[in-house]
């Protein structure tokens, strides 16, 4: 090392502080010094708000701002509405409350509004309180005409510009004097109504006639639709209700065709006309009604219905008398898709293709067992009270007839287990109508007991919980069972 650096090297190291020479801690005495005048006027003080505010006072003079600000908050514990003190922590004064900040203010306004609106009965929507009531409306995308009544938007939109409906389709301004010469517009013709029954007479073609609870799409004549398929829907429509405890959202639609070869047609799929099978199951052939599982529209030929399809034959009294019952058990077909469907299997097959999988998982996603889907659309076509006919129970003791000509009836529980296929034939036939007696057993037995759980089941299905639909589902079933005497005596059997 050179003399240079040597003298360089002394000198800084003098200036490096050794171990034995560092800066050691302070005395525990002085690092925990306590506030000695501070202590002694706190205890002063005590729980006099008086004091307390002198005592903060002589803290932010003192500048003690800690101390202070520990003082304020005793303070406030002591006395909330202490104006000095609130005002000193910087909180606000807002509807005779004090708040920590502008977002304590703003979400008390929130809370307080949400309680006003809830004892005004009304409830969330989006970002609107609205009556409860209007719920299921605004979900559906309506709103309120000027009359008060509800209406899609585009339809109010189409009516204000002078558009008007003949039946589903829109009519407009410049094509209205058609109607009223009694015409029927048929793709770009307008026809009398015997031609226009013509035209309609065809799948690709049927009318499309809404009524208030239903839609009915037909290939029967206009008049048949209206004055014998109707009311028949209508009364059966009530039935269903009965049995499910609840009904529809909106219209549902029924299909009815004009005779049993169109209907065996439209169930088959025609490659002529370019439609597919719409009875995946099979089970056209073994009742006269089925569900359609995709179902064809001529006005939307990718639409799934997921609709009871049924044949209403006008050319005989025979057919006549048999449609009662096809029109009414695809009603109770199309009523139990409506307040039970498929959607989550339905939107997950359309993201990818399920193939093979899409039916059973179609199925596995109903809540409503299947005897009782079947059971209730049984009801409404063989066990209705038909209080225009001398004997109203005249379809009930007919259905019970048809059941012990056939053997008499199987065991409850080979009823509930529901199997239910095309192979079965006649006796699959026989299982559909055993299962509406076993519905109105439930609805016109009397039991109370079978009354009750039949209620509670009611009240699951309108919850669409899953679970409590299987548990009650399973209570109904065991409360059947446990009345098997009693319900063979409800049908004199």
């Amino acid at each position: 090392m050179t003399m240079i650096s040597a003298i360089l090297f002394t000198a800084w190291s003098s200036l490096v502080p050794t171990p034995e020479t560092s800066a050691a801690p302070a005395p525990m005495a002085l690092q925990g010094k306590t506030d000695v005048e501070y202590e002694k006027r706190k205890t002063e003080a005590g729980d006099d708000p008086t004091k307390l505010w002198k005592l903060y006072e002589w803290c932010r003079d003192s500048k003690r701002e800690k101390e202070g600000k520990l003082i304020l908050k005793k303070l406030l514990k002591v006395d909330p509405n202490h104006k000095d003190a609130n005002v000193a922590l910087g909180n606000l004064f807002y509807d005779g409350k004090w708040f920590a900040n502008q977002k304590k203010i703003d979400e008390y306004k929130l809370e307080a509004e949400a309680a006003e609106r809830k004892a005004q009965g009304l409830v969330q929507w989006n970002d609107q309180w609205v009556p409860a009531e209007d719920v299921p409306y605004l979900d559906r995308g309506l709103v309120r005409d000027p009359h008060g009544n509800w209406v899609d938007p585009v339809r109010a939109a189409k009516l204000a510009e002078g558009w008007v409906e003949q039946d589903l389709e829109w009519i407009p301004p410049a094509e209205k004097e058609n109607l009223e010469k009694g015409l029927w517009k048929c793709d770009d013709a307008w026809l009398p109504i015997a031609e226009a029954d013509t035209f309609h007479a065809e799948v690709d073609h049927w009318w499309r006639i809404p009524y208030q609870r239903l839609h009915l799409y037909t290939t029967t004549e206009r008049d048949v639709a209206n004055l014998k398929v109707k009311p028949q829907l209508e009364n059966a429509y009530d039935d269903l209700v009965r049995a499910y405890g609840t009904k529809p959202e909106a219209p549902i639609v029924v299909i009815v065709l004009r005779n049993g070869g169109q209907y065996s047609n439209f169930a088959a799929g025609d490659e002529d006309a370019f439609r597919e099978n719409t009875d995946a199951l099979g089970l056209s052939s073994v009742h006269h009604a089925y569900f359609a599982e995709r179902s064809y529209d001529a006005a939307d030929e990718d639409k799934v219905l997921g609709v009871g399809v049924g044949y209403w034959d006008d050319s005989s009294k025979e057919g006549s008398s048999w449609g009662v019952h096809s029109v009414r058990h695809a009603l109770g077909q199309s009523f139990a898709e409506a307040i039970d469907p498929s959607p989550k299997t339905i939107q997950k097959d359309a993201k990818t293709p399920l193939r093979n999988g899409f039916w059973p998982a179609f199925y596995e996603e109903k809540l409503i067992p299947r005897w009782f889907r079947y059971g209730a659309a049984a009801y409404a076509e063989r066990y209705f009270t038909d209080s225009g006919q001398k004997d109203p129970l005249w379809a009930r003791k007919w259905s019970i007839a048809n059941i012990q000509a056939r053997g008499g009836l199987r065991q409850l529980k080979q009823i509930l287990d529901f199997d239910l296929t095309v192979e079965g034939g006649k006796d699959s036939e026989k299982l559909i109508n055993e299962s509406g007696l076993v519905v109105a057993f439930l609805l016109d037995g009397g039991n109370a007991a079978v009354g009750e759980k039949l209620k509670k089941f009611q009240t699951a299905l309108a919850s669409k919980d899953k679970k409590a639909v299987e548990d009650a589902t399973k209570a109904l079933e065991s409360e059947i069972l446990e009345h098997e005497a009693d319900l063979k005596k409800f049908a004199g059997l």
